[in-house]
C-alpha cells in the first residue's frame, strides 16, 4: 500500500540547506523507498538530489514542505523531520 504524507518544517541550522545537510537528506533517502520532494517558495525538487536541494537555497528559518509518497512514507518523513529538528548535527 502506498501512502502520501506531507508536513511543513523549518530550517533550523545557521547556514541553511548547504551541502552537508543536503548530503544528509540524500543519505537518509538511500535506505528508503519513498519518493520525497522538498518545496520552498513554490519550487519543488527531488530530495534525493544534493544539487537540487542546494538549488532551493533555503536559509535559516525558511519554511519547507516535505512530501513523501510510498510504502515507508511516514517513517521517511519522521526521519527527515528529526534531521531538521536536530539541525543536521550543526551548531546554531
Amino acid at each position: 500500500m502506498s501512502e502520501k504524507v506531507k508536513e511543513i518544517t523549518k530550517v533550523r541550522n545557521k547556514l541553511g540547506l548547504h551541502v552537508r545537510p543536503a548530503a544528509q537528506i540524500a543519505k537518509i533517502l538511500q535506505k528508503r523507498n519513498a519518493k520525497v520532494t522538498l518545496t520552498y517558495k513554490g519550487q519543488t525538487v527531488n530530495a534525493r538530489s544534493i544539487m537540487s536541494i542546494m538549488i532551493l537555497a533555503a536559509p535559516k528559518n525558511a519554511q519547507l514542505q516535505i512530501e513523501a509518497e510510498g510504502s515507508d512514507a511516514q517513517e521517511t518523513l519522521d526521519e527527515l523531520l528529526k534531521a531538521f529538528y536536530t539541525k543536521f548535527g550543526e551548531d546554531g
